[in-house]
């Protein structure tokens, strides 16, 4: 008689706008940042970086979408969308990429196509990205 609606998938993990946090950030669901982040963040979903959040470490996401500051590599499954506020100081891997006017991305792009395993699954730990900065950041 009644049937179940199902309901959006909600955002896991939101870090508000006048909060800092240092350390890694690792979840099974997606991440919003409108605050500071001293670490990594590792999402198994969409990671959303707002125009008030700073990010100084990598980010591994599904999609992830930047309108904030980031200083680090970003590793993106799926799309990566820079808008017209984000700035980005690192490398990319990335299978798409969509870059509004105004964005600032600085760093190299390496474009991937992943199979359906591993659209699949999370990034591994063994992956390895390496910055102009000559940094090495095992996964």
């Amino acid at each position: 008689m009644f049937s179940k609606k199902k309901t959006p998938l909600a955002m896991d993990t939101v870090l508000g706008e006048f909060t800092s946090f240092t350390g890694n950030i690792e979840s099974e669901g997606s991440v919003k940042v409108l605050g500071r982040v001293e670490g990594d963040i590792r999402a198994s979903g969409d990671v959303y970086i707002e125009p008030t959040s700073t990010v100084n470490g990598n980010i591994y996401g599904s999609n992830v979408y930047i309108s904030g500051t980031i200083n680090g590599n970003v590793l993106s499954k799926g799309l990566l969308h820079l808008m017209s506020q984000a700035k980005l100081l690192g490398d990319i891997e990335v299978n798409s990429i969509v870059t509004d006017e105004g964005a600032i991305f600085q760093g190299s792009c390496r474009m991937i196509e992943l199979s359906k395993e591993e659209n699949a699954s999370p990034p591994s730990k063994k992956s390895r990205i390496k910055s102009k900065r000559n940094t090495i950041v095992e996964e």
